[in-house]
Parts: structure tokens; C-alpha cells; sequence
């Protein structure tokens, strides 16, 4: 399963693993399993011998190791993994809510590094980086046709080093260099929060990690503030992260006391009940929750609660179902920095219901299509973790993908779902088991096949690019509409892409290559229109603004707006 780089290690590592695994575990198994296990070990070791000694090339003995362990957990579940020292570095990083680094957000297009944004209270935001700046040197080296992954190198590095950036900034003649002094950045779980025109409060949680919690608990208070009355919590495309974090979370709307999830294993350590917890500011007002099929674990811990305890409305389509619990095993278990993502017990919600979906004699591939076949949804989920980090990588200082939008589908119905486990909520309503949570309501992706959009750029994240470039362009063609640039709510309210941008925007497309037909263009007007819109929203102000701009055209999430009228007894519960 594991696509981690794989370095070279001794055969030596092998007896020193056996050994500590059978002192580890001889205690509680007999001598017949533990000879079980020498037998299997000294076969392994056969093997490993002789193609050391006789392959046809020279092997590595240590990449075949790592291809051992990844074959033995394959077998296990979907889940189980083993770890690079790397790679278990790099997943520590993702959930310990910061690194160091500038703060921006980037993307390579054509060869060239563009900021895509700032990250707020930034290094780059405090020597006044802004989006659209195409950095064209790091420390005197051209930065022309670098790799994302060398832009992360280049870029991150210890607390209080300096890097040097020379600068192309569209309406300025000649280049600039800034020196910025790395620091601390938040890898925020909040990827935005704002007030809808009904006071009804928007937030996009897209990870659970150490600080979840805690920015979740900022925007909700700054959103009462403003007004907010109600709350519809985005969970769309969040794969899970910290077990306790999804307990914290769900204590902020489930009262003192009540179970939020169970945990059951073979050992019975594993086997834990976790409640909501004391010392949380409790919310009682109205809840919609929304999910997609990439929506995982801690999401679904969340999900799960929420509804048995009919705390809220469930919208949107079937989540993934990732209900294993991922215990992580490192150091003093495994001594070279690497670490094991082993299995050690299920997920189960309030009213007894088992999240993970069936995963039996099914490949990878199959197991992970499943989890959008059943909602006719497209896309791929990525895995969680709970009693350790793991989740989709952020985007500060990375690649940048479509969150907003690009998970746009065929369809999103419940059609040709087998028949399902039945479950009783705390007030009587029937809920379903079997793997993931089932919406309450159901409210599907668009189905539309993007003849331009797709059928031309071959997905969401190039065309995603192309609005960029040309709303980085546009700014500099209308540097006398001040007016764009005042206020953005006047922006949001008023501004129209006209006739005029999108034959501007049709050159751009023409020229880069890319030949369609008017008849394709205007079939996806209506998303190219809202997406230039963002995109141009974002080049001004920032991402809260270009996700504001993007709420507009979410059908889903103005769907899940009117559930606060129409289901008004459950999301008040």
C-alpha cells in the first residue's frame, strides 16, 4: 500500500524487529503462537537470503524490507501503514497546527512560482508579499521552472533564518528583492468562516488537528458576534484527523455527559467510551451539517453524534466510512524514526452504529471507489487518523487545490444503496449503519459533465489555474476601477463579469492552446462566470473573500440554508 520512498536498511533490522516484538508480546501469547511466528520469520529470512545472494541484479536489502511490511499490512485493511522516517516527520508536521516557513500559499504554472495568497499575519504578509507575485529567484538561484516539492525545501526552514526572494509584480516595471525572516505558521483547521444574508453563520472545518478545538471556538464566537443565530458547519471533503479533537468539537453542541463515540478492539485497552466533556461553551442554536463522500473519520465521529443525538440536520450525501482506529507505533517500538499506523480497534457512534464500510476482499481501488459509487459522486477520499495524524496535506506553502468546487459530480443520489442496518436516534427517528453516515438529507452534487471545464482542461485544478492567471492579468488591465479594490461587499453585490472579460478570458484559453467551440463555452458560462468572480476575489482581498464568492453558486450549501425552515423541530433540538 505504502507509496513512501523506501531507504536502505540492514538485513540486521529484521532480527532486531522479530526480537522486540516477540519480548514485546511474549507475556500474553503462548509458545506454540510465538514459534508460529519464529517459523514464519526464519522462512521470510530464507527468502530475503537467497535473492540477496542470487537475483539476477544487485537488490537492496532494505527496500525489499519495507516491500515485506507493505505486503503484510495490505493484507490487514485499507488503513494499516508503515511509515518513513520521513514521512512520519512530515505527517507529524501537517497536524501539529504549524510549521515553519514565509506563509504563502503557492502553485507552479508554466514553469513559474506564484503566490496565490498570504497567509494572514505572515512573514510574506509583514515585508508585504502579496497574491499574484511571481518569485523568480530564492537566495540568487533562479526559481524558473522549479518543482513544487523544491519550492517547500527552499522555502521552509528554521525558525528565524532568512531567505532572499526577487519579485515580479504585475504593474510594476522592474523586479524587487525581499528578504523575509522565517517564522511560526498556523496550519489552520478553519479554512474560512462568515455570516450568510440570514443570520446564518458559515464554517468550512477541512482537518482535525491540534488546534482545531480551539479555531473553532474563535469563530464562533466572532460569528455570534456579528449576529449569528444559526450555523451550518462544512465538512465536506474533511478526512478526519485527532480523536479528541472530534470529542471537543462535538462537546461544543452535544451537552456534558453524552456519549459522542465508542471505540472496540481486541484488547481491552482498546475499548473506550468518550463523552462530551466539561468546560466547553455549549451552543444550542440550530445545526446543519454537511457532508460529501470524502467527508472521514473524525467528520464522521462529528456527524454521528450530532445525529443520534438529533442535535442537528445531516445534509448533503453518504460519507466515506472510515471507522478504523489507527494506533501509532514508533519510538521506543521502532528506533530508526520510522513508525507503524497499525489498526487496533472500530469506531462506533451513540446508537451502536460501526462507521467503516465493509473493506473484505476488495482491493484498494475498489474499496476507495465505493465510497462515491454509492452516492454517484466522483472523486477519491483520503485516509484519517485518530490516535495519530493523518490527513489531506494543507495547502499553506503548498500546492493548491479546488476546495470549494471541485468536487462538482455526475450525481450525488442514494440510488442502488443495498439494504442497511437500522439504528434509533435518542428521539426515535431511524438511522442507518453499515458503514458511514447517511444524511438525513439528501442533497446531491449538480449532475453536469463540464463540456469546457473538464472536457478541455481535464479538471478542476487547471482550469482552476487558468482563472488565476487571467484575474492576475485583469487587475492590472483595470488598475483605474479603484472601486473593485473598497469594498468588497459593493464587489460582491455588484460586479458582474461582463461580455467584454469573457472575451478576454476566451483569447487567454485560445492561446494557451486550447481550442473549443462557443457551444462548450457557454454550456459552462454560468461556473466560468463565478469562477473568474472568485478568482479575481481572491487576487484583491484573499481566500475568505473568494469563498464567499464561491458560496454563491454551492447549490448544496444554499439547499442546506433552507433546512433551518423546512426541518425546523430537528435542527432546534
Amino acid at each position: 500500500m505504502s507509496t513512501l520512498k523506501k531507504p536502505k536498511y540492514a538485513i540486521l533490522l529484521v532480527f532486531v524487529a522479530v526480537g522486540s516484538f516477540l519480548l514485546g508480546s511474549a507475556a500474553d501469547r503462548t509458545i506454540h503462537a510465538a514459534d508460529n511466528i519464529f517459523s514464519s520469520t526464519r522462512l521470510l529470512m530464507g527468502v530475503l537470503n537467497l535473492v540477496n545472494d542470487n537475483y539476477v541484479e544487485e537488490v537492496q536489502p532494505g527496500e525489499l524490507i519495507y516491500a515485506a511490511i507493505d505486503g503484510m499490512l495490505e493484507v490487514l485493511d485499507p488503513h494499516s501503514s508503515f511509515l518513513s522516517k520521513e514521512s512520519f516527520a512530515e505527517m507529524g508536521e501537517r497536524f501539529s497546527g504549524k510549521f515553519y516557513g514565509i506563509g504563502i500559499e503557492f502553485d507552479v504554472l508554466d514553469g513559474f512560482l506564484y503566490v496565490i495568497s498570504v497567509i494572514d499575519e505572515s512573514p510574506s504578509e509583514a515585508v508585504g508579499l502579496q497574491s499574484g507575485d511571481r518569485i523568480v529567484r530564492i537566495d540568487g538561484e533562479s526559481a524558473i521552472g522549479i518543482k513544487h516539492d523544491e519550492v517547500r525545501q527552499k522555502l521552509r526552514g528554521e525558525k528565524g533564518t532568512r531567505v532572499d526572494v526577487t519579485i515580479e509584480r504585475p504593474g510594476v516595471d522592474e523586479r524587487f528583492d525581499v528578504t523575509i525572516t522565517r517564522d511560526s505558521i498556523p496550519i489552520r483547521s478553519v479554512r474560512t468562516s462568515f455570516m450568510l444574508e440570514d443570520q446564518t453563520g458559515y464554517i468550512q472545518l477541512i482537518r482535525f488537528a491540534k488546534t482545531t478545538s480551539r479555531e473553532l471556538e474563535t469563530a464562533l464566537d466572532r460569528l455570534q458576534q456579528e449576529g449569528m443565530e444559526r450555523l451550518i458547519l462544512d465538512l465536506r471533503g474533511n478526512s478526519g484527523g485527532y480523536l479528541d479533537q472530534a470529542v471537543e468539537v462535538s462537546s461544543k453542541f452535544i451537552p456534558e455527559g453524552r456519549v459522542i463515540v465508542k471505540t472496540m478492539g481486541r484488547n481491552r485497552s482498546s475499548n473506550q467510551t468518550f463523552k462530551s466533556i466539561s468546560g466547553v461553551n455549549h451552543r444550542e442554536m440550530p445545526l446543519v451539517i454537511l457532508l460529501d463522500h470524502r467527508s472521514a473519520s473524525a467528520s464522521e465521529i462529528v456527524a454521528g453524534a450530532v445525529q443520534d443525538w438529533d442535535r442537528g440536520v445531516i445534509a448533503g450525501t453518504r460519507s466515506f466510512g472510515k471507522g478504523l482506529v489507527q494506533t501509532l507505533f514508533a519510538e521506543p517500538h521502532l528506533t530508526d524514526g520510522s513508525a507503524l499506523k497499525l489498526t487496533t480497534a472500530r469506531y462506533y457512534t451513540p446508537s451502536g452504529r460501526m462507521i467503516q464500510r465493509d473493506y473484505k476482499n476488495k482491493s484498494f481501488q475498489e474499496y476507495v471507489e465505493g465510497s462515491f459509487s454509492e452516492t454517484g459522486e466522483t472523486g477519491e477520499a483520503g485516509e484519517a487518523e485518530e490516535t495519530g495524524p493523518e490527513a489531506e496535506s494543507g495547502t499553506e506553502e503548498g500546492h493548491v487545490g479546488q476546495a470549494d468546487d471541485a468536487d462538482q459530480a455526475d450525481d450525488a443520489g442514494q440510488a442502488d444503496i443495498p439494504e442497511r442496518t437500522e439504528f434509533t436516534t435518542a428521539a426515535g427517528r431511524t438511522v442507518y449503519g453499515d458503514g458511514g453516515i447517511s444524511p438525513d438529507v439528501v442533497i446531491p452534487a449538480p449532475k453536469r459533465t463540464y463540456p469546457f471545464v473538464i472536457g478541455k482542461y481535464r479538471g478542476w485544478l487547471p482550469f482552476d489555474r487558468a482563472c488565476f492567471e487571467f484575474a492576475n492579468a485583469y487587475g492590472v488591465f483595470q488598475a483605474d476601477r479603484q472601486d473593485l479594490r473598497d469594498d468588497f461587499d459593493v464587489f460582491l453585490r455588484e460586479f458582474q463579469v461582463d461580455e467584454a472579460m469573457l472575451e478576454a478570458f476566451k483569447v487567454q484559453v485560445r492561446d494557451s492552446g486550447i481550442s473549443f467551440s462557443d457551444e462548450e463555452f457557454n454550456d459552462d458560462r454560468d461556473v466560468i462566470e463565478l469562477q473568474l468572480k472568485r478568482s479575481l476575489a481572491r487576487n484583491l482581498w484573499g481566500d475568505e473573500e473568494a469563498s464567499r464568492v464561491a458560496a454563491a453558486g454551492d447549490e448544496q450549501l444554499q439547499q442546506a440554508r433552507q433546512l433551518f425552515y423546512s426541518h425546523e423541530m430537528l435542527v432546534q433540538q
